[in-house]
């Protein structure tokens, strides 16, 4: 047979392609969604092929649970030019597939070279297949489906043939899909080959009668039935290999199910409410296919692919998410919650391009372009096409550039400070957790040995404080509510627990949870990265534990992966060189004797497609008009006000100050000034998290606005009242702005003299451990009081400690309570109710509270709203009876601020009242207020933490207002201090040694005392967080 020409439209696509992506990927790839995870992988199989176990991430979790395929070819291409260059390589590789993918698939359904051609050069612009790859990084669904493309030639020749050559190389390519990606084969088994071997059926079935009105459900069974033999053959063979291929998988599956809290996916929602979802994961994939849907539908129903109609159809409702109740009826709620459902969507409009492709050829060169120019005319056919064409266009440039405009990660990191850092002085030697990087971690630990407790694979997930949340990564939980900070409060209050001693802060959103818990800034690194660091922590054993596998495990993950490359290479080399270059006679395929035969469109498609136009547009043009009305700032007085807040919300104060009224003579100096002056909790580290607005309009040109707001910090939930004045100017509305605080500073200049500490830690230039003489002394503490006391329910340890050493002391309290038998029953550390800095001879109350893992119960009911003080109670066994107090005290050289002091504090019924004064040069961040409840008897009966909203700048003072009436005083259990030890030593030798003589007296003139409560008197301990120390 004389060999067929080379397909330009191919050529053409292929080219493009890999001009288009190929340059734009070097500006998008790293900055997509799971790029760098795979990068990450790829670097454990670059250093360690065939050792499953990787140290980096939970504490430990075996790569058996991602086929390995993609990471190993990446890993091995990174020996040649670098991890970046082997991703790079993967991802043309990849491009290259698709493109030529859809080509073979095409000609399968729609046995037309031309229509293929069509379709391979859409595929290039195709939005979902560029938010695949430029949005989400997913190079493994991208190749595994690229790859099932390709065998489905192979397949139908199989079963229309039963030439075992075509098997052979169906079966090869497919062990290829299983072990790029897992869900692949899985659901393409359903969706693709199941419909594909329908079809090949139905076809069997049109050449044994004369039309296609003959081929009726009883001709296909009988036609079934005589392929039945290869169908049961190709599927027994397709499932040895589905399991056979990735074998560890699928055992390490079996012995560690997920059984993970879900994460919440955007995929799920409800499109219709959640507009952004619904644009991501709905309106971008599906891009101008939503347009053709009727032509989709009316070709995937002709009889010939009737199979594929079904998939199509079904492919189509599974990706519509939460919008409908039809995906989780389907899936059932496990496998709902679990799938990420844009994988339907994606594979749907990947099933649309060969009848795309076969439109665009009709409408091109075709049936529909003599049927629209006799219509409507050459001009309206031409028009209507440019119109079609630079819709699409733009859609894949849109979609492309998304991440720019809308950015899904932090702004690129410089990691070369941070590995130099773990590298120097052993500091690899301790596990790290990084906050505010995105998916950068896995950049970072792709180039670090260090080791650390969150991770970026949240179904390798282990720590029960992960896996019981629905929290994917630790260093972005502030986005994930109660749940994120739930989980990050637990790890940085106990971080003893994991050999956590470094965190590497990209948000200052975290730093205030992190100085109330005890940790101290360590170091600014050159890339902008604050350093902090918790004292006291042990380095990590020098053997960790791993779970082993079976040594013919690790051989069948390393080997079998590569090997199903190497089959599928050797059978298909003969048939890739001869299309390729046409050095022979190339067969014509059998499919290729079912071409469609044009004729002029039917009329009731064409009306239908009409409507269905005018659908989409009216639908489209409505929700513009209501992006304009919800978008257009200062269209109304409600959207003004939402507007500033949101400008407020996002520091965008010169958008803020656009909103001002323009004849209050407020210059952007000025509004800028009076923004740089404040500061603290409320300005300085929330995030809107709910906004209330009610307008009441006075006239036509002013109207009051009351606004609600509840904020989201880090250590608490802050509702904030405001009254604004608006006006309208010229059919705009600003707001009004509000007069400044009149507060002065009595000085223009002040000095202040303090004492500084600073420790040389290894005094002589060595990579050896630390000399002993250059270890500090722990300083002296003494646990003053220790009491066990319940109130509803929960148990807590209180209690007060002194510094008696001559130098700052950095100090951990860990409480554990123990049963009749003393048996331990719970042990947690003082969160952020104590002070954990204490300077020489001062004193600080502190309150262990013992935390469970929150909704790890199967009944565990999570609150609706997210609240950063949200405590979980631990399930006791047993009544405690005993309890035992450990203190670990450090020497303490950074963050000794003690400046603020309480002043004017007076009680006014159930209120206290006062004012906080700073003197120093520094600016109290965020002031904290430790408030101590004793009984008549001058004896300690609880303890209680609040944190003032604003900040007290130097020389100037913030009122306070405590509400006593709320506090529900504890039934006293036991108070001792036998139990009780100060860096490995009991408490009372201190007692006895250090301060044999103690005097008390003056211990009662810090007492407040107050009338008619159940407590006699409280104490007021400030504790202040410095934001930009001076």
């Amino acid at each position: 047979m004389k060999a067929s020409t080379t397909n330009k439209y191919l050529i053409v696509a292929i080219l493009v392609g890999l001009v288009f992506h190929g340059t734009s990927m070097f500006f998008t790839l790293e900055k997509t969604y799971d790029a760098l995870i795979h990068l990450f992988f790829a670097n454990h199989y670059a250093t360690s092929w065939f050792e499953p176990w990787n140290y980096s991430w939970y504490t430990g979790f075996t790569v058996m649970g991602y086929p390995p395929l993609v990471h190993q070819a990446i890993g091995a291409l990174s020996l040649i030019g670098g991890l970046k260059f082997g991703m790079f390589t993967v991802a043309l590789i990849a491009i290259v597939l698709f493109i030529t993918g859809v080509y073979r698939f095409t000609q399968v359904l729609i046995p037309n070279k031309k229509v293929a051609g069509y379709a391979a050069l859409l595929a290039v612009f195709s939005s979902s297949f560029v938010e695949t790859l430029h949005i989400f990084g997913q190079l493994p669904s991208i190749i595994g489906i690229s790859i099932l493309m390709h065998a489905m030639p192979e397949i139908y020749l199989w079963i229309k043939t039963a030439r075992y050559k075509h098997l052979f190389k169906a079966l090869a390519l497919l062990a290829v899909t299983v072990t790029s990606h897992h869900v692949t084969p899985i659901f393409g088994m359903a969706f693709f080959i199941f419909p594909l071997i329908g079809m090949a059926v139905m076809d069997a079935t049109r050449e044994k009668v004369n039309s296609n009105k003959e081929v009726t459900f009883f001709a296909f069974a009988k036609a079934l039935w005589q392929h039945l033999k290869r169908i049961i053959l190709f599927g027994v063979c397709s499932l040895v290999l589905i399991v056979g291929c990735i074998l560890p998988y699928w055992i390490n599956t079996k012995n560690n199910p997920i059984t993970q809290v879900p994460i919440p996916h955007g995929s799920r929602d409800n499109f219709l409410e959640v507009t952004s979802s619904g644009l991501v994961f709905f309106v971008i994939p599906w891009g101008l296919l939503l347009i053709l849907l009727p032509y989709f539908f009316y070709r995937y129903y002709s009889k010939r692919l009737l199979f594929f109609g079904f998939s199509f159809t079904l492919l189509a409702v599974l990706g519509t998410g939460g919008t409908t109740p039809i995906p989780l009826k389907i899936l059932g709620e496990n496998a709902f919650n679990i799938l990420t459902l844009d994988r339907f969507t994606l594979w749907a409009s990947i099933m649309a391009l060969p009848a795309f492709g076969e439109f665009c050829f009709r409408f091109v060169e075709g049936d529909y372009k003599e049927y629209l120019q006799d219509k409507w005319g050459s001009l309206a056919h031409r028009l209507s096409g440019g119109l079609l064409a630079s819709l699409f266009i733009f859609l894949a440039i849109f979609t492309i550039t998304l991440g720019k405009f809308r950015p899904s990660q932090p702004d690129e990191i410089n990691m070369l400070p941070i590995v130099n850092f773990l590298n120097e002085d052993d500091h690899d030697m301790w596990r790290y957790l990084p906050l505010g990087f995105g998916d950068q971690m896995a950049w970072l630990s792709a180039q670090t040995k260090a080791t650390t407790v969150d991770g970026d694979y949240h179904s390798a997930r282990r720590l029960p404080e992960l896996t019981s949340r629905a929290v994917e990564r630790l260093e972005n939980s502030k986005y994930r509510g109660i749940e994120g900070i739930g989980s990050l409060q637990q790890f940085l209050t106990v971080p003893e627990k994991y050999h956590l001693k470094y965190v590497f802060s990209n948000d200052k959103f975290y730093d205030p949870l992190l100085y109330f818990t005890g940790w101290h800034r360590l170091s600014l690194l050159e890339n902008g990265i604050m350093v902090w660091e918790k004292a006291g922590i042990a380095p990590l054993p020098s053997i960790l534990p791993k779970d082993n596998v079976p040594l013919f495990q690790k051989i069948l993950w390393g080997t079998i992966p590569f090997l199903t490359i190497i089959v599928a290479l050797l059978l298909h080399l003969r048939s890739m060189w001869t299309r390729s270059f046409k050095s022979g006679p190339e067969e014509l395929p059998a499919y290729m004797h079912f071409a469609p035969v044009y004729r002029r469109i039917p009329k009731l498609l064409y009306g239908i497609s009409l409507i269905w136009f005018v659908i989409v547009t009216v639908c489209v043009a409505i929700g513009m008009y209501i992006f304009y009305l919800k978008n257009s700032t200062q269209i109304s007085a409600e959207n003004v006000v939402l507007a500033y807040y949101d400008a407020l919300d996002f520091k965008e104060f010169e958008r803020a100050h656009s909103y001002l009224d323009p004849k209050a003579d407020k210059s952007i100096s000025q509004f800028m000034l009076e923004i740089s002056v404040s500061d603290g909790l409320l300005s300085s580290y929330a995030k809107l998290d709910e906004i209330d607005i009610d307008i009441t309009a006075k006239t036509d040109s002013t109207a009051t606005g009351f606004v609600k707001a509840n904020w989201v910090t880090p250590l608490k939930i802050i509702d904030t009242r405001d009254t604004l004045d608006l006006e309208k100017i010229k059919s705009k509305w600003y707001i009004k702005p509000k007069p400044i605080d009149p507060d002065v500073p009595p000085e223009q200049l002040v000095i202040q003299s303090n004492t500084q500490f600073y420790n040389h830690g290894k005094r002589k230039i060595t990579s050896e451990q630390t000399y002993h003489e250059d270890v500090l002394k722990q300083p002296v503490v003494e646990v003053l009081t220790a009491k066990m006391v319940v109130v509803d329910g929960e148990y807590a340890i209180i209690g007060e400690i002194q510094n008696v050493d001559n130098v700052p002391a950095d100090i951990s309290v860990t409480g554990t309570l123990y049963d009749i038998d003393n048996n331990p029953l719970a042990k947690f550390n003082a969160k952020d109710v104590i002070k954990h800095k204490l300077l020489p001879k001062e004193t600080t109350p502190y309150r262990v509270n013992f935390e469970d893992i929150a909704w790890a119960g199967d009944q565990a009911q999570k609150p609706a709203s997210y609240d950063p003080t949200t405590f979980t109670k631990i399930d006791l066994s047993d009544t405690p009876v005993n309890f035992e107090v450990q203190v670990v005290a450090n020497v303490a050289t950074t963050d000794l601020y003690q400046a603020v002091a309480t002043s004017q504090v007076e009680q006014n019924k159930n209120l206290i009242n006062g004012f906080l004064f700073n003197p120093s040069i520094e600016a109290a961040t965020i002031p904290q207020l430790l408030i101590s409840y004793y009984n008549q008897n001058q004896e300690l009966v609880w303890v209680e933490s609040i944190y003032i909203d604003e900040s007290v700048r130097q020389q100037r003072k913030r009122k306070f207002q405590i509400d006593i009436s709320k506090i529900a005083l504890p039934r006293l259990l036991s108070t001792s201090l036998q139990n009780v030890s100060v860096n490995g030593l009991p408490n009372q030798s201190i007692s006895d040694k250090v301060v044999p003589n103690r005097n008390d007296i003056g211990l009662t003139n810090r007492l407040i005392p107050v009338k008619n409560m159940p407590f006699g008197y409280i104490s007021i301990t400030p504790n202040s967080y410095i934001g930009n120390p001076e």
